[in-house]
């Protein structure tokens, strides 16, 4: 079977519950932001939830990018490590939901989880514990599945382990001796900063299409977006800046493009990004030009963020098209 898009990343499951104050506080976490927490403290606080009216969705950014190609009516697949426990049984039944096969290791370690935690205020403070998914080394890659794609995405993160970092060279250097496109989501500021010497050696020999936001931009290259994507070019085919509501900047070899945003009513930012990688990337497997792909990217961007959801989970398919047919 040929993937439009393969991607390595971290199987997450997401666990949104509403608590009150106190919760935050005994759980020892930094209220309405991201605590990255051992497995110890991640038990700790999935057992204080055992009473509490937990949602399940199956998250992390590559899954995310995956189910945006999905949504269009492409195909992907997804490279990752889960657990052995009930959370990575519900994880991989919530991933094939949504039309990624999964291509799944397992270890004897507790799911990956993230629990969102909401407040009276409406504030989220999360608890992210990777879990199982640390444990992907280069011996769970399947060879056949990066020769089998048109794409292959990697998120960024995958650098921060040793054996992940590994995998993630292992996989690119197959994809590159069999021309199939590699893409990466560079993912945060201080990830840049953490593995800047890697990430150079990406985008110097790996990289086809590269994604970054404004704050990402400029972490690599010290420029505004419109300076920073010139930078970007001269080391990959494809290179874009995401600038939030306004758009994006899009560059191949044809030249500059400014993506206007689709007017939406915001409720939630959370998976906007990996959603325009994923119909972006979905574009191009079907040999659209990077501007019709950029406009794809956009509106699909806009549908997460007028959601509750960071992952889109129903069929796009008729509502882009006439974005393709409009010439």
């Amino acid at each position: 079977m040929e993937y439009d898009v393969v991607g390595i990343g971290y199987p997450l499951l997401d666990k949104v519950v509403e608590v009150d104050e106190d919760f935050i506080i005994k759980s020892n976490l930094i209220r309405n932001n991201m605590n990255l927490v051992n497995i110890e403290q991640s038990k700790k606080i999935l057992s204080m939830l055992d009473n509490s009216f937990v949602k399940d969705s199956a998250g992390g950014s590559v899954p995310n990018t995956l189910a945006s190609v999905c949504s269009l009516g492409g195909t992907s697949l997804f490279i990752g490590m889960i657990g052995n426990d009930e959370n990575s049984i519900t994880y991989k039944k919530l991933v094939e939901e949504v039309g990624i096969i999964p291509r799944f290791s397992s270890c004897n370690e507790i799911q990956g989880t993230c629990v969102v935690m909401v407040t009276p205020d409406a504030e989220r403070t999360m608890a992210t514990c990777l879990g199982a998914g640390m444990r992907l080394t280069k011996s769970n890659i399947n060879l056949e599945d990066i020769k089998n794609s048109k794409i292959l995405h990697i998120e960024a993160y995958q650098l921060d382990g040793e054996k992940q970092s590994e995998a993630v060279f292992y996989a690119m250097s197959h994809a590159k001796k069999n021309n199939i496109l590699i893409s990466i989501d560079l993912a945060d500021p201080s990830l840049i900063n953490r593995h800047r010497k890697k990430i150079q050696d990406i985008l110097a020999n790996y990289a086809d299409i590269v994604f970054v936001n404004e704050l990402e931009a400029e972490a690599l290259t010290g420029k505004k977006p419109v300076q920073a994507i010139k930078d970007i070019k001269k080391f990959c085919k494809i290179a874009v800046v995401k600038i939030g509501e306004k758009g994006s900047f899009v560059m191949d070899e044809h030249g500059l493009y400014e993506i206007k945003g689709f007017k939406v009513n915001a409720v939630n930012t959370t998976g906007a990004g990996d959603a325009y990688a994923g119909a972006f990337l979905y574009g191009l497997s079907k040999n659209l030009d990077v501007r019709k792909a950029g406009r794809i990217a956009s509106y699909v961007a806009a549908q997460v963020v007028s959601s509750h959801d960071s992952m889109i989970k129903t069929s796009m398919k008729d509502e882009i098209l006439k974005i393709i047919e409009t010439k």
